[in-house]
């Protein structure tokens, strides 16, 4: 290759790099160049001629390389997220633990309120039910034939009772409810006293005997029909007397009249119960 070719071959390098050629890069050539001439300097003009050709095409690679990172597009640096600094999180922290326990207060203020709340009734109800027990004390007399009146007044104090918040949803939360299933219970105690305390006809007959009588005396016997529990029961009284020229009794009003002196057994009978006694006429 002639110098002329190289020459211009070296003109063509430094236009295409333009700017990337001068400065420190233009500077870095030459001296690379000189220190070549330098090392060659003891051989002939084809060494040094060559050591040049060699640096110049050295410089013309940089000032290319470097001309084509400079077109490349720059990418503009990620945004890094700001990292919270260590006091932020820890009042974020204590702000999180401050609603937390505001929550749990509050909760717990609303559950001793409705605690203070049912308390305060039930003490109403067992107030009532004292009430109840002493009205049933003082009218028991009148109350007597009306057990059913009695149960009521027991009863009517569980209604102000409040169990609170029933456990189980639905229907079964209110047959579970206390109140419910104590009036259930109230009812069935008293449906199995009432039929079982029902009078079952005539178990007994209580009579006045007027005995001894006066020979010609006359007078009615007094007898009451009851039933198992004492109780009296409605029935008729049929009389019969076994020596009649002693007394003689009216099978239906039991009416007597004393004759002769002596001894008469006199039988009163109801519903197939029959209770004999003896009745004495003295002279």
């Amino acid at each position: 290759m002639s110098e002329a070719t190289f020459e211009a071959m070296e003109s063509e390098a430094f236009e295409a790099a333009g700017e990337a050629f001068e400065g420190e890069a233009a500077e870095a050539g030459f001296e690379g160049e000189a220190a070549g001439e330098a090392q060659y300097e003891g051989y002939g003009e084809d060494a040094r001629s060559d050591a040049r050709r060699r640096a110049r095409q050295r410089q013309i690679l940089l000032a290319r390389q470097r001309q084509a990172q400079s077109r490349r597009p720059v990418r503009a640096p990620q945004p890094r997220r700001p990292v919270p600094a260590p006091q932020r999180q820890v009042m974020t922290a204590i702000r999180s633990l401050d609603l937390d326990t505001k929550v749990e207060l509050d909760s717990l203020r609303r559950a001793l309120n409705e605690a203070n709340r049912l308390a305060y009734r039930n003490a109403w109800a067992a107030e009532a039910s004292v009430a109840a027990s002493q009205v049933l004390d003082s009218f028991d007399t009148g109350l007597a034939p009306h057990d059913w009146a009695k149960a009521l007044i027991r009863g009517a104090p569980t209604l102000l009772l409040a169990p609170g918040k029933p456990r189980r949803p639905g229907l079964e939360g209110v047959l579970f409810d206390p109140r419910v299933a104590g009036g259930v219970a109230l009812a069935g105690i008293w449906a199995i006293g009432h039929f079982r305390g029902q009078s079952q006809g005539v178990a007994d007959i209580r009579i006045a005997n007027p005995s001894p009588l006066a020979s010609g005396s006359g007078g009615t016997f007094s007898a009451i029909p009851v039933d198992s529990h004492g109780r009296t029961v409605t029935a008729t009284i049929t009389w019969s007397s076994d020596t009649p020229d002693v007394l003689q009794v009216n099978a239906t009003t039991g009416q007597y009249t004393a004759g002769n002196a002596g001894t008469a057994n006199v039988t009163a009978a109801a519903d197939n119960v029959s209770v004999p006694f003896s009745v004495t006429v003295t002279s």
